[in-house]
């Protein structure tokens, strides 16, 4: 099967020509897909620009015109939605999107008084022969040990081929060392930069970046190159700079394209002053505390009434069809029925303002009681899971960002440098730690801009 491949790949129809990189990884993924092959897992590694998209989205094409049942995922539901908009780009259908917890039917549960990633629903991978996971670097163990699973269950009746994609100057996943996924030994490596080409100052920032991540010990210098009509490129601007650009670039395209700009910071704190910034400038000083038609962002899975279902992910983003106060769970709460970009109509509650302080009493007290009774760490849960944990999405962490792709950013390289901040008994190893990570978050805040950055240094 799959005989087209060979000509697809020396064939000159295409706009453009693969790099030798390219070729050869493309070479490796079409041995990997054969059947005789019982390998189940593959790893294609790509930076920034490198053109990891372009044969992935090439070698899709080829795959759906031969018959083949194609899905794509990543972990997070932005990072899908970008999938999504680059095969509407590259003219791929015949395909399906998933995120890799939808696909395999996992959620968090309790255990006790952890959270723990487990099965419950159905799993559809064997629907599927080829699956392609992009984001890989943001996989952490627990989703790893589910994805292992399914490819060691891989056997000659039911061959499963996965295709992992993953950028490893990316970000670790939260409080882990380097996504295991990397460590998949059947690979093919992209170094060489493609994208843009090369009137592309903004790439030439990046691949900066990227280096400072892969070769240096030192903390990523930022730099201003642009074109000459600044078109693209990295601008370093001052703070009352940026929020002013903010302010004008928001109110007017914000609501038709909510990915037309976004800051990027690298604490919680940061991005909220942001975001009430521009929120008091869009809405007003005395603005009510939600709004039909503003957009917001969860910072936790949102649960159902039953404790078990998920019924928005973390980092979804959603608008506000319509606001009420309510009263739920004996709580004074803000009613809110939402839709995601997906068109999934939700409804969901946020704990009333006026409550906070009674409501924080009770988690206290609840949290006593399940430190001396283990069976009542669910109750504990449930109690704190029952309102949303919601805020505007204006700024985002860089954390959250990574996934997504935005056509300009606002970095705050102040904010980035506080994880620069030495600590009391920091010896040498955990000092370039910090300087690894500080690079890793330059790379990906300025690597999810398609066109301009503006950078407080």
């Amino acid at each position: 099967m799959l005989q087209t491949l060979p000509t697809f790949l020396t064939t000159n129809s295409f706009p453009f020509q693969f790099t030798q990189q390219q070729q050869k990884a493309l070479d490796k993924m079409w041995t990997f897909i054969q059947p005789t092959v019982t390998a189940a897992l593959f790893l294609l590694v790509g930076f920034a620009g490198t053109g990891k998209s372009t044969i992935i989205f090439q070698l899709v094409k080829v795959l759906v015109a031969t018959g083949k049942r194609v899905v794509l995922t990543a972990p997070t539901n932005k990072a899908v939605g970008v999938l999504q908009r680059m095969a509407a780009e590259n003219g791929v259908t015949g395909v399906e999107f998933f995120t890799i917890h939808q696909l395999l039917g996992l959620g968090m549960v309790t255990r006790g008084k952890e959270k723990i990633l487990d099965q419950i629903g159905p799993c559809y991978i064997n629907l599927f022969d080829v699956v392609f996971i992009d984001e890989c670097s943001m996989i952490g163990k627990q989703l790893w040990h589910w994805i292992e699973n399914v490819a060691n269950q891989s056997s000659t009746w039911t061959k499963i081929k996965i295709i992992l994609m993953g950028d490893p100057a990316q970000l670790n996943p939260v409080n882990e060392r380097k996504s295991p996924s990397f460590q998949v030994a059947n690979k093919a490596v992209l170094t060489q930069v493609v994208r843009q080409g090369i009137d592309s100052p903004l790439l030439e920032f990046v691949t900066a970046s990227r280096y400072a991540v892969t070769k240096s010990k030192l903390p990523f210098a930022p730099f201003s190159k642009y074109l000459p009509d600044k078109s693209n490129g990295a601008l370093i601007v001052k703070r009352q700079t940026l929020l002013r650009y903010a302010y004008k670039k928001i109110s007017q395209k914000f609501a038709h394209n909510p990915d037309c700009f976004r800051i990027l910071s690298w604490t919680n704190a940061q991005v909220d002053f942001y975001n009430q910034q521009i929120r008091r400038y869009l809405y007003g000083e005395n603005a009510n505390r939600f709004i039909s038609g503003e957009r917001l962002i969860t910072k936790d899975p949102i649960m159902a009434p039953d404790g078990k279902t998920a019924i928005l992910s973390t980092s979804t983003e959603f608008t506000v069809l319509d606001v009420l106060e309510d009263r739920y769970n004996n709580y004074d709460s803000w009613r809110l029925k939402v839709e995601t970009d997906e068109g999934i109509v939700r409804q969901i509650y946020v704990l009333h303002e006026d409550e906070e302080k009674r409501f924080h009493q009770e988690t206290q007290r609840l949290l006593k009681s399940a430190k001396r009774n283990p069976f009542l760490w669910k109750q504990y849960y449930k109690h704190l899971e029952q309102f949303a944990n919601i805020r505007n999405c204006f700024a985002l962490t860089v954390h959250n960002s990574q996934g997504s792709t935005f056509l300009e950013a606002g970095i705050d390289g102040q904010d980035l440098s506080k994880r620069l901040n030495r600590e009391r008994g920091d010896d040498s190893k955990a000092v370039l730690a910090k300087i690894k990570e500080f690079n890793r978050l330059y790379y990906v805040s300025s690597s999810r801009a398609r066109q301009r950055i503006l950078v407080i240094r």
